[in-house]
């Protein structure tokens, strides 16, 4: 089953959006979600670089299904996940971060399904885009 989730993660939708209008209304419960997005999972004292670097690409891909116009930047994530030596059977079954990775995806799509196509859009701004208060860069508008 990640195998599947696997590709649908590293693939952009073929389609492209506008942001929707009252992006600026959005900005109290962007709020929220930011909070969300910087917080350490459960039990947690500090993140570990792997794992921090899977949490944020997990939060920003599901952002990205639900707003398209802004998508992972993957020439970014690439460079980022070689740097610290992680490979796609890292996540895959029976991978060191696999229980993790599984994790994060129920957390955010969650997370993410409560949010409007305007909300999901100015959190991926403000948490990934080119000043992104979580991981600037990691997302920009498509």
């Amino acid at each position: 089953m990640r195998s599947i989730r696997l590709g649908s993660c590293l693939m952009a939708p073929p389609h492209r959006a506008a942001i929707v209008e009252g992006f600026q209304t959005a900005s109290l419960y962007t709020a929220v979600i930011l909070a969300h997005l910087l917080s350490v999972p459960a039990g947690a004292q500090t993140r570990d670089p792997q794992q921090a670097a899977w949490d944020d690409f997990v939060a920003a891909r599901m952002l990205g299904t639900k707003c398209p116009s802004w998508q992972i930047d993957l020439a970014e994530a690439r460079t980022r996940f070689a740097r610290l030596n992680l490979q796609p059977a890292d996540w895959q079954d029976g991978g060191r971060h696999a229980s993790f990775f599984d994790e994060r995806l129920s957390y955010y799509g969650s997370l993410v399904s409560r949010l409007s196509e305007a909300r999901a859009c100015a959190a991926a701004e403000e948490a990934f885009g080119p000043v992104g208060r979580v991981r600037s860069g990691w997302m920009k508008r498509q």
